[in-house]
């Protein structure tokens, strides 16, 4: 796919491991939706901890209170001004639990965290945003997944300063961007023993329109970001991990079957393909079997 080489895509991502963490914990009530109740035996915490580039991230975990360490599950948003908050809140009055607590709820450490330049981390010049039409957003972009790609490879290096998290069994679940970014995180973090990946894929979806533009100039340039960042350069590095892959049959925001298949097709096995009938948000009657997928294969590593 790319004249540029295995060791310099490997290298681009790398960060120093030994940058200090100084994070912050914070406690917030746990409220059960369904019930309208505040659970007593649930912990809720707003966190921050340091990253590359004197960048901090925002997460909230949730868990539940024992004192055995727990398997924990990253969970990675799309492109959504919510960030975090639309995996620990409810998006409307009538709406279940939202992911992060009902996994907790399950039993599992959850950890939801706001990508560079989303939720509490948004900034004024829209980066990191599907917008192939704004190729002046181009390099910010490119910025936002290498960041955000670390974020993620901290957020382990947190998980593993906390003792109430089983370092030996972290997942990670991704959802459309969350996915564009955690195929290059599951494939350069060894540390991820399983993965579900929703409604992702690879094609022009996620990439720059420079052609016959006022930025043609940069056709190399677009070309090369998207050789450095697309999940399809790091997909047959994921032979180590698990994987649950969801996508629907009509998702325009991906592009269609094609962009999917296309990310399937180079994805190492072991690898689950699971598909359903709808578009890109109609995937949350699978979240339940993402779950009992992370106990499955979380527990292998206990």
């Amino acid at each position: 796919m790319s004249d540029v080489s295995d060791q310099v895509i490997r290298h681009l991502f790398k960060y120093d491991r030994t940058l200090p963490l100084n994070p912050t914990e914070e406690t917030e009530q746990v409220i059960d939706f369904t019930t309208g109740e505040v659970r007593k035996d649930m912990l809720r915490e707003r966190v921050t901890f340091g990253s590359t580039h004197d960048e901090r991230v925002t997460a909230t975990i949730i868990a539940p209170i024992t004192d055995q360490q727990l398997p924990a599950v990253i969970i990675q948003h799309g492109s959504t001004p919510l960030g975090r908050h639309g995996n620990i809140s409810p998006v409307t009055a009538s709406s279940n639990n939202p992911t992060g607590l009902e996994w907790a709820l399950n039993g599992l450490l959850t950890i939801s965290i706001d990508a560079y330049g989303f939720g509490s981390r948004e900034k004024t010049d829209n980066r990191g945003r599907l917008t192939p039409d704004r190729p002046d957003l181009m390099f910010r972009t490119r910025d936002q997944r290498i960041q955000s790609i670390q974020d993620l490879m901290r957020t382990v290096d947190y998980l593993e300063s906390r003792t109430d998290v089983d370092s030996s069994a972290i997942g990670y679940h991704g959802i459309s961007m969350g996915t564009r970014i955690g195929v290059p995180f599951i494939a350069l973090d060894r540390r991820i023993c399983a993965a579900s990946l929703f409604v992702g894929g690879s094609g022009e979806y996620s990439r720059f329109i420079t052609h016959s533009t006022e930025f043609d100039d940069l056709n190399t340039d677009e070309q090369l970001i998207s050789d450095l960042t697309d999940p399809l350069a790091f997909a047959s590095w994921t032979s180590h991990i698990h994987k649950f892959i969801v996508n629907g049959d009509n998702d325009l925001t991906v592009g269609g079957i094609e962009p999917a298949e296309k990310l399937h097709a180079a994805l190492s096995d072991p690898k689950e393909i699971h598909w359903y009938q709808g578009g890109h948000g109609d995937y949350h009657h699978l979240l339940p079997e993402a779950l009992m997928f992370f106990h499955n294969n979380l527990q292998k590593n206990k």
